[in-house]
């Protein structure tokens, strides 16, 4: 068939389309804040690790460098402890949610160092699981950070907030916007798929060529439709 033919269509079924495609989209968009994580939560820390006294030397020690290296060492690898499953087992413990699925929330995790502070963040579906999970890891460094730095070689090391939890909510994540074009697409096929079973089902004579398919005799002449517009 022509394509015109199927401009036709389309022009003709346009609404059954579109209601599709719009309901379809709706509805992924209401379920998205179900299936994904909408908020995150921040916690700023900062690792310091006391200068060693000078004993019995009139000489600089350059300790003072040495404490803010070894500070930044520390942050970089505090930012991986606190990722590890082990800590997030202690956050577990902390939260007191027995439900809560460490390998999932490893997932849900991050840090990110700005010279020597570190910015731990944590995404839940709910504001109240996103700050709950924060301010466990709050306390398990409070509790039990001189533990970590003993296990990374810094028994002297302490680590303080500095930025209490705070929670923000996300907009769409590429995977989320993808997930969302995925089901307007979805809904626009099964739309397409509507359109043509209707036309299948009308039984409706629209154009001369389907009188010459259905009678088998030429058409002569057409009665042009008038514009109601001037009519």
């Amino acid at each position: 068939m022509p394509a015109q033919y199927y401009v036709d269509v389309l022009r003709r079924r346009w609404r059954l389309l579109f209601g599709c495609v719009l309901a379809v989209g709706l509805l992924g968009a209401a379920s998205l804040p179900l299936t994904y994580n909408n908020y995150t939560a921040t916690v700023g820390f900062v690792v310091s690790v006391p200068d060693e006294p000078r004993v019995g030397t009139d000489y600089y020690m350059y300790n003072n460098l040495y404490a803010w290296q070894t500070s930044e060492y520390l942050i970089d690898d505090l930012g991986e402890v606190m990722k590890s499953r082990a800590f997030l087992n202690d956050v577990k413990q902390e939260v007191g949610d027995p439900s809560l699925n460490v390998v999932n929330l490893s997932r849900d995790v991050g840090t990110r160092r700005t010279h020597r502070v570190l910015r731990f963040t944590v995404t839940a579906r709910t504001a109240e699981d996103a700050y709950r999970f924060a301010e466990g890891a709050v306390r398990v460094i409070e509790k039990k950070g001189g533990e970590y730095f003993a296990q990374l070689g810094a028994d002297r090391a302490r680590a303080r907030v500095i930025d209490p939890p705070t929670v923000t909510w996300n907009l769409l994540s590429v995977r989320a916007g993808l997930d969302l074009a995925a089901r307007v697409l979805l809904g626009g096929i099964l739309g397409l798929t509507l359109v043509a079973l209707a036309e299948m089902l009308d039984t409706s004579i629209r154009t001369a060529r389907q009188v010459e398919e259905l009678l088998g005799l030429p058409v002569l002449a057409e009665v042009p439709v008038m514009d109601r517009a001037r009519s």
